[in-house]
């Protein structure tokens, strides 16, 4: 039997949902990346002040897509849109944005080069708006989340968001919270990490009434040192529910004193507490009548009452449910059926949309006629190296695969990151095309590895010796115990700060194997963003590497520089040393930020 819903309860728990959003997400919002266990209470001005929230932001642009194209809007869509209206770029939006400017669709756009950020809070945060405007089937409310989640994640992440949509198009129906939990779980994968998260949190809710003891026990399992990983903040985000009484006041400040990602904790069980309770009992319990939102992206909006954005969304929720979603008012939508006959879709073989002069990408390029008429057309495809045509002719709905070789241009002599490819039609007399990309890789010439004995053993040295190390040994006035001394002389080594690989033109001179030099040098390719000392030799060891590369600019640019660095190093630009870091930190994205770094046009010579 098909669900159905009154417009009033249904407006009610929009409305809710986004009231909930709205102030428990300001009530954390402060306190974010705090990673660990606080003891605050509330009082009436924490929750005064509305504050900008990309929980919520994004969920209007997603709004405005459903709005403009209805069911039929597509993961690409979604990434326009942030493209287009989003100022900011933390974390994994940066890579989003990235990836987009290159040609990387969804579903590469959320895992290509995004190891760091791939299971992040990101998406989970963006789940209410799927269930709100698909509040009758959770697993369609989930369905339709997934094509959010690719845009910048990929993985648990996304089933994270899945779980989140189902629960809160359930809770439209249901405030067992229990049953909403199986709910989540009936739409994400038996063998998921997230799953065993859940399943964990809920069964450490049963055992211990404190929630610090769960989550004292919960980061000792699932812990990790970035405040915005899924993991840590979903299973505060359960036990904030379960302790929390539904009360959306003392659920925020459970999951405010557990730390982390508190904006986020706090606004999605807000927002859940809002669809199960509803707006009405939220304002008479709380007076959250009249609540603003402070909107941080770039689409004209022209009123910031919570009431109106979820009248808006309601309104649209209503006409997509048409006949299930009761007496609601009559909005009429002209949705925007796409301009475009044909729709594409690109698969990167394993997954690698790189080339290099020593690898080409492979890549199949799905055609699938998506208008009212059979089509049949001529597609030219614009290649690195030429074009390609292809005859096409699709029935309804048919579509074709055509398998692409793209490969780096024989002789060039630079390898350009963006690679954009275009593939070109004609149509009942209009022109159309589609762009998709492959990425260049990154070469660096590498250098080393340059390490050393510890103590120094040089060939003069053990002659003095009368060629016994042991003498060697002896005459170093070291404080450890003469076992240490000589196991480390055996089994270790040691950097070598006393050979530095300079001038630094040596480091550009071009690769030739056959050439004797001090230290190997090799060519190494760097697919992605980030790379480990393994990527780059077999040595095992503390040793030093260099790096050389040179960046071809067309004019002069001012850039930002953002390192990620787990191992000290040293980076110079053009000669110039730009930034030196001694300490072994926790690697992530961006350990380092280097503004206002000046490229000049033509060659410019980075070296680490």
């Amino acid at each position: 039997m098909q669900r159905s819903l009154s417009y009033s309860t249904y407006f009610d728990k929009v409305y809710g949902a986004f009231l909930g959003k709205t102030v428990i997400g300001t009530l954390g919002a402060p306190f974010e990346g705090i990673k660990m266990p606080l003891d605050l209470t509330f009082h009436e001005s924490m929750i005064n002040t509305l504050l900008p929230n990309d929980d919520l932001d994004l969920q209007v642009l997603w709004f405005d897509a459903v709005r403009a194209h209805g069911r039929d809007f597509t993961s690409r869509d979604l990434l326009l849109r942030f493209m287009k209206y989003c100022p900011y770029d933390p974390g994994e939006y940066a890579i989003m944005r990235k990836n987009g400017r290159r040609g990387i669709w969804p579903p590469m756009s959320g895992s290509f080069s995004n190891k760091f950020y791939l299971e992040g809070m990101g998406c989970p945060i963006r789940s209410e708006i799927w269930a709100c405007l698909f509040p009758l089937d959770p697993t369609e409310a989930a369905d339709f989340s997934e094509r959010d989640g690719v845009i910048d994640h990929g993985g648990e992440s996304v089933y994270a968001e899945r779980f989140f949509a189902a629960l809160e198009a359930e809770a439209f129906f249901s405030s067992d919270l229990d049953h909403l939990f199986e709910v989540g779980l009936s739409v994400i994968p038996e063998n998921c990490r997230i799953r065993r998260l859940i399943l964990d949190t809920l069964s450490l809710c049963e055992r211990y009434d404190d929630p610090k003891m769960i989550l004292r026990k919960i980061l000792f399992d699932w812990g990790h040192l970035d405040c915005t990983n899924l993991y840590q903040n979903i299973a505060i985000t359960l036990f904030s529910l379960k302790k929390g009484e539904l009360d959306p006041i003392k659920t925020g400040m459970i999951a405010i004193n557990a730390g982390f990602d508190t904006d986020c904790t706090c606004a999605t069980a807000g927002a859940i507490i809002g669809i199960m309770k509803g707006a009405n009992r939220l304002i008479d319990n709380y007076s959250w009548q009249n609540v603003r939102f402070n909107l941080g992206v770039t689409l004209p909006w022209e009123s910031d009452l919570v009431e109106d954005l979820a009248t808006e969304i309601a309104h649209l929720g209503a006409h997509i449910n048409r006949g299930r979603i009761t007496d609601a008012p009559e909005v009429h939508y002209d949705f925007r059926p796409s301009l475009y006959p044909l729709d594409f879709s690109v698969q990167y073989e394993n997954d690698d949309p790189t080339i290099s002069p020593l690898h080409a990408a492979s890549i199949t390029l799905t055609v699938r006629n998506i208008s009212d008429a059979p089509v049949s057309t001529e597609l030219i495809l614009t290649l690195l190296e030429g074009e390609e045509r292809h005859a096409i002719s699709l029935a309804m709905g048919d579509s074709t695969d055509i398998a692409i070789t793209v490969s780096h241009p024989k002789g060039a002599r630079t390898i350009s990151e963006t690679n954009l490819l275009h593939a070109d039609y004609e149509h009942e007399g209009m022109s159309h095309r589609y762009t998709f990309g492959v990425v260049g890789v990154t070469p660096w010439k590498t250098i080393g590895p340059i390490w050393r004995t510890d103590p120094v053993c040089t060939t003069e040295a053990l002659v003095d010796a009368e060629l016994q190390y042991g003498r060697i040994l002896d005459a170093v006035p070291y404080e450890e115990n003469r076992i240490d001394v000589v196991r480390r002389f055996h089994l270790n080594c040691a950097i070598d700060t006393t050979t530095v690989y300079l001038p630094h033109d040596a480091c550009f001179t071009p690769y030739d194997p056959e050439v004797q030099t001090a230290y190997e040098e090799r060519v190494f390719y760097q697919r992605e963003d980030s790379f480990t000392f393994r990527d780059l030799c077999g040595f095992c060891g503390p040793a030093v590497m260099y790096l050389a590369r040179e960046i071809v600019c067309p004019e002069d640019r001012t850039v930002c520089l953002q390192i990620g660095h787990a191992s000290p190093f040293t980076l110079w630009l053009n000669g110039e040393k730009l930034a030196e870091r001694d300490s072994c930190d926790a690697w992530d994205a961006e350990n380092v930020h280097l503004g206002d770094v000046k490229l000049h046009q033509g060659i410019n010579r980075l070296l680490v």
